[in-house]
């Protein structure tokens, strides 16, 4: 009878018929009949008929009712010769795909193993020499004994602004001085021009902020003054400003000086450098700014130390260490080494799970900690992902035939590992500089709105669609369907039941998606060698960056800082401009018990007036007139804007109030309303819209 595959490809082939290097057990062996024919043929056939007449008794047996239930039946169990044939070598570049070979059977496998080990240490001595000092030596201001660097995350600083929302506390004492002009030197990671968005929505003034990076105003200065730049809201990202203007590169990220300039009356949009485009528009006051100086003086010889970031360095240094690995040995020691330095690259270098302060010696000893408590359980999944997938792919199989007494061998192509799985391997490692930069976020209903979103993940699911159908009909090719179809079934029916479960939503994190993909990608080929590659690399990346996440999470969780919803803010009744009162008035909604229980814990009214808390009480109404005199810094900046602010026609400016809960012993706040418009001196008010912030 034809030999065939079984359902996941564990039948017993004669070691005499076949050579293989790794020990991998070769499916492809075949046993050449005395005409020369290639086709597989049951070396266990003990009818007495020949090979071919096995073949016919089969296909009668299988076949022949009717061309429809031949389809079926083809289609059931897969052709009669199953074939899954390893990428062969290429003619034109056959010198250098046996090079491996004769290396080798050249050498012991002592000696390999040392060199290699050697190898592996040197490389590792040289990745520690470049990363390490400047995740642990603090940079400094040589020639400025006195000047502090201070080293922040590209999203910003507690001790540059606390945060949104009344964050800062009533008149924002909680934020930095708003009269103190002082200069900070401050050092950026790089890829701020994107690690500065942000992904829930921040209000500036009447407008929501999300997927973008939170620059507000600024720009670059043209003049020749002592700041290179206009004014930044101080709340704006500082990395993300600085990139902005061109001072700090998003590849190697860099130091610059900031000087706060107090209080300023409008904010204007103002394009940005390295294509970040606009700035947002904040066109009001606000209490506090900052600008850019030269970090150092022209004619000083002073100079900051430990200030780039060699994330790309070492990136690259990576890539290139890592072809000799995969082009040499065998398909394990690659696997394993690839995926161990990828890991680790990660953590360590192109996107850390967490920020590093060299200054404090403790933030570096969290990363590592943090960094191997996801490796050793990444460790095991990428184990078992090797012995269930990866290694039929990626092994140094081979296809042997014998024919009239001699034997041909059809070796693994090594460049095709080379050129095909290794750069997919590091564009999936690298998903925080490729994929993350699509407009993809969380593939939520409300994320789906947005156009962009909307026809990026279109595009994705074609393509994985294309991709699925592909391996479908190499794993068919190879007579495994029916194992496949029965494995891809109980994975759609284990999610269909894990989205059952009540008050959580299923998440398919990416390197949950690769542990989906990557087992209908165990077939051998170049297109394998591929897919594989790209989804071992969101694997490393999901687990190295963000842990084995859950993927059925809250949807608390899920909501990020977006508003919850749970308790509702006062809404505004009006303002009369005779008397300067505005006031509001309980929701006309129907609350549940737990609803009225959650509410009775606040026991103030907070009132944001341009995004700064400047009243608390547990009164229906203030009179602004009154607020706008009694808060000094409040009437200096109104009457500064009145002269020298964005105005409308009739000569007014904009102030934008929003109104929510507080519970005064916790400094807990509730979700604030949207911005009503005060036209003031005119008095003008517009209400805010419906929605919370």
């Amino acid at each position: 009878m034809a030999r065939r595959y079984s359902d996941f490809d564990q039948e017993n082939i004669p070691l005499s018929n076949y050579t293989s290097q790794d020990g991998y057990d070769d499916r492809e062996a075949t046993t050449e009949s005395g005409n020369g024919s290639s086709s597989y043929h049951d070396t266990g056939n003990t009818n007495g008929q020949s090979g071919e007449e096995s073949e016919e008794d089969v296909r009668a047996a299988l076949y022949g009712a009717s061309p429809k239930i031949d389809f079926f039946i083809r289609l059931w169990n897969g052709p009669i010769n199953a074939t899954d044939e390893p990428p062969s070598r290429i003619g034109s570049f056959l010198r250098i795909e046996e090079l491996p070979e004769k290396f080798n059977k050249r050498y012991s496998r002592r000696f390999k193993i040392g060199c290699l080990s050697l190898y592996l240490a040197l490389w590792f001595l040289l990745v520690y020499r470049i990363t390490i000092p400047y995740l642990t030596v603090p940079p400094v201001v040589i020639g400025e004994p006195d000047t502090e660097v201070k080293a922040v995350s590209c999203t910003g600083d507690s001790e540059f602004w606390r945060g949104r929302n009344g964050a800062c506390g009533l008149n924002g004492e909680y934020c930095p001085s708003f009269n103190t002009e002082k200069d900070i030197v401050i050092r950026c990671p790089a890829l701020c021009d994107r690690d500065s968005f942000v992904f829930s929505y921040v209000p500036v003034g009447d407008k929501q902020i999300k997927y973008r990076s939170f620059v507000v105003g600024g720009g670059k200065l043209d003049s020749d003054s002592e700041l290179l730049t206009h004014p930044y809201r101080a709340d704006s990202s500082p990395c993300g400003s600085a990139v902005h203007a061109g001072l700090i590169s998003p590849f190697r990220g860099g130091c610059a000086r900031i000087r706060y300039t107090g209080a300023k009356s409008w904010f204007p949009s103002k394009k940005g450098s390295y294509g970040t485009g606009q700035s947002i528009e904040f066109p009001s006051f606000f209490p506090s700014s900052f600008s850019f100086k030269n970090l150092i003086s022209p004619n000083s010889s002073s100079h900051v130390t430990h200030c780039y970031d060699p994330r790309f360095m070492v990136l690259i240094l990576n890539i290139i260490l890592g072809v000799p690995v995969v082009f040499f040995a065998s398909g394990a020691v690659a696997f394993w080494v690839i995926n161990v330095v990828g890991f680790w690259t990660i953590c360590l270098a192109t996107d850390p799970p967490r920020d590093v302060d060299p200054s404090d010696p403790g933030s570096f000893a969290s990363l590592i900690s943090l960094s191997l408590q996801r490796f050793l359980p990444s460790v095991f999944i990428m184990y078992v992902l090797w012995h269930s997938s990866v290694k039929r792919t990626l092994s140094n199989s081979r296809k042997v035939s014998r024919q009239l007494g001699g034997e041909t061998s059809i070796a693994f192509s090594p460049l095709s590992r080379v050129c095909f799985w290794y750069p997919f391997t590091w564009l999936g490692v690298l998903n925080n500089v490729t994929f993350d930069r699509l407009p993809v976020d969380r593939l939520t209903s409300s994320d789906l709105q947005r156009v962009e979103t909307l026809i990026s993940v279109t595009i994705l699911a074609s393509v994985i669609f294309s991709c699925a159908i592909y391996q479908a009909y190499a794993i068919w090719l190879s007579g495994r369907f029916r194992g496949y179809l029965a494995l891809y079934g109980s994975f759609i029916i284990g999610l269909a039941l894990v989205s059952c479960i009540p008050n959580l939503s299923l998440r398919i994190h990416h390197y949950i998606l690769a542990l989906l993909l990557i087992p209908g990608c165990a077939t051998r080929g170049r297109v394998a060698l591929s897919f594989q590659g790209i989804l071992m690399g969101l694997f490393l990346s999901g687990a190295a960056r963000w842990g084995l996440a859950s993927i059925a999470e809250t949807f608390v969780a899920l909501n990020r800082d977006d508003p919850l919803g749970s308790v509702l803010p006062p809404e505004f009744i009006g303002f009369d401009n005779s008397t300067g009162l505005l006031s509001w008035q309980e929701p006309n909604v129907t609350l549940s018990n737990s609803a009225k229980a959650a509410l009775e814990k606040f026991d103030a009214i907070s009132l944001l007036i341009n995004d700064i808390e400047r009243f608390v009480g547990n009164i229906a109404g203030v009179n602004l007139r009154e607020l706008f005199q009694m808060v000094p810094e409040l009437k200096s900046s109104i009457d500064s804007s009145l002269k020298s602010g964005f105005k409308d026609d009739a000569g007014n400016i904009l102030i934008y109030i929003r109104i929510g809960r507080k519970i005064l012993l916790d400094q807990v706040y509730s979700d604030f309303s949207k911005a009503a418009i005060l036209k003031w001196p005119s008095g003008e008010f517009t209400n805010s819209q419906p929605g919370l912030t």
